[in-house]
């Protein structure tokens, strides 16, 4: 723990107050505090913080992260420790200028922290582009179109009036939601920082299948038109925006609201009774200079959203979907994307070679193939068709290329698929495909490949640790046609964990041991046989996690 005070930045204010408070807790505003930091926590040296308190991390003077105290802070010896968010704590390196405030006051000093050894000064930005990022509220790093960048949101509302107007010829009206609503309601303004634009639109259904299935042919609709789009669930659609580097400009939110038994669900998280929300007729609302459809009554679909303190500007506000709704929404609508963009993230940043000192792979790691990898290639005749299923950044892959075998690999991260255009100098094919395999709508098509050639094996290594129940029984299911609906015999490889590990990377949400006897009875279940495959002697990576490979056939 290092930690260095630079008086150049010290202030002085008078005591903040606040009725009913301990004469300690009134002193946050004067500088009450010391701050210390290193990659893994920030603390905060004197008297308790209140729960109900708003804190600002600022770095460089520019707020980065907002937290409620009472839901982030942990009490220590004298002090308050707050845990930084696994996303940023991976890329915390070198050293950096740190404050606090509490409730818009000054909380501490601005603190020069050293992270780690390295003598370079961090920059919580963007590679490349320089865009300022921030720890956004779902605890993953984003960007901050604030400042120079601002032109961005406003291209965003450009596109949201064209696809309105698109839309509208359709027969189906959207207006904007969320926190494109909330901020020219209650600021005047689009709120700073706004990276995106969320739209909604009421369906004409209450049968929750009848509702999924007009989003799907909306999506179908949009693809189309040539958008790119990302599917959260059966009842979130998200209009991707890429910019040449490979990373997002913008994008805009489709959210699909509907009634059902007398009660309006705004996904993902509003449940009120219908009579609260009243959406039609539309209004037009002025928003940085352009006309968008608004509901006919703002404030009340901004209380059934943010509650009803929605007028308050709340820095550290979270989500807290009631467990009614919640229900609703996973049963009904499902929940079809999670991790990937924390996936995307790690990706990208293993390209441009900042991922962090915790990212659990170099350069030199993740493009060097897997023993498991070798061993599948050298085992199959010349020529062979492979399908890699969760393929990440695709050194397997190209190995299985390289070695003259025709390969598709498929997954969910967009960095992952560009990644294996570049050539791979083999006497082999491969060609990348994104799919989400949480999804049955989007893995159900492979099931086509069974006889589209000679055997088609498949190949899968640790993707089962990172898949929800849905994509594990996707992906077994998937499996279990390949190789039972082919003329010649195929076989799977795959490579899971066990036992407990971390995270294959910080911000890494959902990762969990295989329960390797639950597997095999699944994969029977299928008309399925596995067989344990111990690795070969000596080849194992330096400094591997135990895993366990299998070799699936199907039964006679």
């Amino acid at each position: 723990m290092r930690e260095v005070i630079d008086s150049r930045d010290v202030e002085t204010h008078s005591p903040g107050t606040r009725d009913g408070r301990a004469p300690e807790a009134q002193a946050a505003g004067a500088h009450s505090h010391r701050l210390q930091a290193d990659r893994w926590s920030l603390r905060l040296e004197g008297p308790p913080i209140p729960s109900d308190a708003t804190l600002s991390i600022l770095l460089e003077g520019r707020p980065i992260w907002n937290v409620r105290a009472g839901e982030t802070v942990r009490p220590g010896p004298d002090m308050s420790v707050i845990d930084w968010p696994a996303a940023l704590a991976g890329r915390l390196t070198g050293w950096a200028r740190l404050r606090v405030m509490q409730d818009g006051k000054a909380l501490s000093t601005t603190a020069t922290v050293a992270f780690d050894d390295a003598p370079h000064q961090f920059r919580l930005e963007e590679a490349g582009t320089g865009i300022p990022q921030i720890v956004n509220k779902w605890g993953r790093i984003g960007r901050n179109f604030a400042g120079e960048r601002a032109y961005l949101i406003d291209e965003a509302l450009d596109e949201a009036c064209r696809l309105v107007d698109w839309l509208r010829g359709r027969g189906q009206e959207l207006f904007v939601t969320g926190g494109t609503l909330l901020g020219p309601v209650r600021d005047g303004r689009v709120m700073p920082g706004d990276d995106d634009v969320d739209l909604a639109y009421l369906s004409r259904h209450q049968n929750p299948s009848d509702i999924a299935l007009e989003g799907f042919e909306l999506e179908r609709a949009l693809h189309a038109q040539g958008y790119e789009t990302v599917r959260h669930s059966a009842g979130h659609l998200q209009l991707l925006f890429p910019a040449a580097d490979g990373t997002d400009r913008f994008y805009l939110d489709i959210f699909t609201y509907f009634l059902v038994n007398g009660w309006f669900h705004g996904t993902f998280h509003a449940r009120e009774p219908a009579g609260k929300v009243q959406i039609f007729p539309l209004r037009s609302l002025t928003i940085n200079g352009r006309e968008l459809p608004a509901p006919a009554e703002p404030e009340q679909m901004l209380s059934a959203i943010y509650g009803p303190g929605w007028r308050t500007p709340d820095p550290a506000f979270r989500f807290i979907t009631p467990p009614a709704a919640r229900r609703r929404y996973d049963n009904w609508l499902g929940s079809l994307d999670g991790d990937r963009e924390n996936w995307e993230d790690h990706h990208r940043a293993l390209l441009r070679g900042d991922a962090g000192p915790d990212a659990g792979q170099t350069p030199s790691s993740w493009s060097v193939p897997s023993s498991l990898a070798k061993e599948f290639a050298g085992g199959l005749p010349p020529g062979s068709r492979i399908l890699e299923l969760g393929c990440g950044l695709g050194a397997d892959a190209r190995h299985f290329a390289q070695r003259g075998h025709h390969v598709l690999a498929v997954d969910y991260s967009r960095p992952a698929i560009q990644n294996l255009h570049t050539p791979h100098g083999g006497t082999g094919s491969l060609r990348g495909r994104r799919v989400n395999l949480n999804s049955l709508r989007e893995a159900a098509p492979l099931a086509k490949l069974a006889n589209q050639g000679g055997p088609l094996h498949v190949y899968a290594r640790l993707l089962l640790n990172s898949l929800n129940g849905q994509g594990r029984e996707n992906t077994l299911t998937l499996i279990g046609h390949l190789l039972r609906n082919q003329e010649s015999p195929a076989e799977a490889v795959l490579e899971v964990r066990s036992e407990e590990s971390g995270p294959p990377f910080p911000g890494c949400l959902f990762h969990a041991p295989v329960d390797l006897a639950a597997l095999k009875t699944s994969l029977a279940g299928l008309g399925l046989e596995a067989e344990d495959v111990p690795p070969q002697t000596g080849r194992r990576e330096e400094g591997a996690l135990s895993s366990n490979r299998l070799k699936v056939r199907a039964l006679p």
